[in-house]
């Protein structure tokens, strides 16, 4: 039988299960590019135990939330709709799939390893910042699902093997009688159920992930597909004896990842094993076993390290200078040359980080725009040195008035922008002030004596009961309110609320 005749037979059957009419729905949905969230609580909803797993998922250490999700709606905020989409068909999927009971094959071992790989292709997607992490965790759960499939239409094909093959003997095997492995069958059925190109082709790719670009998003998918699987069977083996060094540099080749960073991927998966099992309500892996596997990556990260630390002892200045270097020059492109705060482009990147952040977690987070009083009067009286000299001054008084994790930046000539993440109306206020008396405290020598300046400060906070649709909202909201200040007499800050809850005070006693 050519491996093109396998695969029709393998299409014909009737007796391997295919999405749920609930999974249907959500594929269709998942394809949809303007998709409301509303519709995808709807289809999720008439399943009631995928409901409850969502709503599980989204309280879980995946997520991590400070406060828990007490609706679908809430959940499926926090996880977000591809996500929800890709867990909700995982779910659909698999309850399908476990119902099979193949022969020749250690089910129960298959299906731990299923789940592992999952967890570990999503960790390792997250180290490597790859995107879709969660379509990399359905298609690292569904990528055998293929050997299932060949059993199907293939009674008894696995019987001749021994029950303590490894994956590897998998593939020699299926190749040896099929023509092909088992990831090109299932990349045939994973495309057949219309589930997205990107997850069909990488389980194509996965037992063979050179064969795409590593610097492509599809590459790194493929590559993340494969350590999964790796790291599965390392784990599962049942002689883990020196299984982790070659996973090591598997890694660092694959997707350039260190030893300490391998660590903490394995750290990671074992950390997230308990919540996997009890989402997928099955076993993966005993405590002892778990803490055994996290003792040999620990102790491979040591030795490693040793054996670093003694090879290089001789370069150890030249690579101390160059990498001083590299940090100056990372730290140099993100700064304003004249300030040194950080510039407009690196501003706008992390406060769209912290935007995000706000609105995923429900945190608060203020930003104060600063604009200092008259400098266009200094620079014209006294010339753009002395002016050069103000700004100067004035960001070191910006940047002693605010915590470390705070962000000082120059917005534009003479104007700052202070972003203050999980800071609320209140505490940004008392941070105003402190710019306030910081800044007023400062003088500048000229020749005509000491010069004295002052700056305006407007202020804007996101909560979850103060929302702004965007970060440019945000924006606005505070130059809104520096203006304001400007109005009132300047050096002095106004915030945006209490310029709204004044005005909405007027309308009503109009």
């Amino acid at each position: 039988m050519t491996p093109q005749d396998f695969e029709n037979r393998l299409k014909a059957q009737v007796d391997f299960p295919s999405p749920s009419r609930v999974a249907t729905e959500i594929i269709a949905l998942a394809r949809d590019p303007d998709i409301e969230m509303s519709r995808v609580a709807t289809a999720i909803s008439r399943d009631p135990a995928i409901t409850a797993k969502i709503l599980r998922i989204a309280n879980s250490a995946f997520y991590s939330q400070r406060r828990p999700s007490q609706n679908l709606r809430q959940a499926l905020v926090i996880i977000g709709l591809n996500a929800a989409l890709t867990l909700a068909l995982s779910f659909s999927l698999i309850s399908a799939v476990r119902a099979l009971r193949p022969a020749g094959i250690d089910y129960p071992r298959f299906w731990r390893r299923a789940l592992l790989a999952a967890t570990a292709a999503r960790t390792f997607a997250d180290a490597i910042k790859a995107p879709h992490a969660e379509d990399i965790f359905l298609a690292a759960l569904l990528q055998d699902i293929g050997v299932l499939a060949i059993d199907r239409a293939s009674r008894d094909f696995y019987s001749q093997l021994p029950q303590s093959s490894v994956h590897a003997d998998w593939i020699t095997y299926e190749t040896s009688n099929l023509g092909k492995d088992h990831a090109a069958y299932t990349a045939v059925l994973l495309q057949s159920w219309k589930l997205p190109d990107r997850i069909w082709q990488a389980v194509a790719a996965s037992h063979k992930p050179q064969t795409l670009s590593g610097d492509t998003d599809d590459g790194r998918f493929a590559r993340c597909l494969a350590l999964g699987s790796d790291l599965a069977e390392a784990v599962l083996s049942t002689d883990r004896s020196g299984v982790l060094p070659p996973l090591a540099q598997r890694v660092m080749a694959l997707v350039g990842l260190g030893n300490e960073a391998f660590t903490e991927v394995v750290s990671r998966v074992m950390s997230l094993i308990p919540e996997t099992e009890a989402l997928y309500e099955t076993s993966i892996l005993d405590a002892d076993d778990a803490e055994n596997l996290l003792a040999e990556a620990r102790e491979l990260l040591a030795v490693r390290n040793l054996h670093a630390l003694q090879e290089v002892s001789s370069l150890q200045a030249t690579t101390s200078v160059l990498l001083t270097r590299t940090e100056e020059a990372e730290d140099s492109s993100r700064r304003d040359p004249l300030t040194g705060a950080l510039n407009r482009a690196w501003l706008d990147r992390l406060l769209d980080r912290e935007f995000t952040q706000a609105v995923v977690f429900g945190r608060d987070l203020s930003i104060a725009h600063v604009d200092i009083d008259r400098l266009k009067n200094i620079n014209d009286k006294y010339g753009t040195e002395l002016g050069d000299e103000v700004l100067k001054n004035c960001t070191i008084k910006l940047q002693s008035c605010v915590r470390g994790s705070d962000l000082v930046a120059r917005f534009s000539g003479e104007e700052f922008l202070v972003v203050l993440p999980g800071t609320d109306r209140n505490i940004v206020k008392q941070a105003a002030q402190r710019m306030l008396n910081a800044v007023a405290d400062m003088r500048v020598t000229s020749p005509d004596g000491p010069v004295g300046v002052t700056v305006s400060i407007g202020l804007a906070t996101y909560t979850t009961r103060q929302r702004f649709p965007s970060t440019l909202a945000l924006l606005e909201a505070a130059d809104h309110a520096l203006y304001a200040a400007k109005l009132c007499g300047r050096n002095r800050f106004e915030a945006y609320e209490d310029l709204a809850a004044t005005n909405r005070g007027a309308s009503s006693n109009r």
